[in-house]
């Protein structure tokens, strides 16, 4: 009868620590390579595509500059806007940029009651250059 062995185990595990943590009010450790959002630096950027085509979860679009702040580099005026829903995290889009215009990180924080996306920290990197 597996009665008086539940309750033994529900009173031991009703006393003990718990085993899980008060996410996002603790933080864990996590590790150095960990794969978190990634966006386009535009002072590199040519606009290309590659990225948008090769991604296997169709989590890129490429979106218009504004025409006053198009980069030399750039004579189409695209980048690359990341959807962190859609996105998989795989980083092919990392790999298979021609100019190495990805900006890797490892913030893995994407609990959000609005879409998350990477375009105001892609359009962020055009005041840099």
């Amino acid at each position: 009868m597996a009665g008086p062995s539940l309750l033994k185990e529900v009173l031991q595990r009703f006393f003990s620590k718990p085993v899980t943590i008060q996410y996002p009010f603790e933080s864990i450790e996590v590790e150095k390579d960990i794969r978190g959002k990634h966006y386009a630096d535009l002072s590199k950027c040519i606009g290309c595509s590659l990225c948008a085509m090769e991604c296997p979860a169709d989590a890129i679009l490429m979106e218009k500059l504004p025409e006053d702040k198009k980069p030399k580099q750039n004579p189409r005026g695209l980048y690359p806007v990341i959807d962190y829903g859609l996105c998989v995290f795989c980083y092919r889009c990392v790999t298979v940029c021609p100019v190495k215009a990805f900006i890797t990180t490892d913030d893995y924080h994407l609990s959000s009651p609005t879409k998350l996306n990477s375009r105001d920290l892609t359009l962020k990197t055009l005041s840099k250059g």
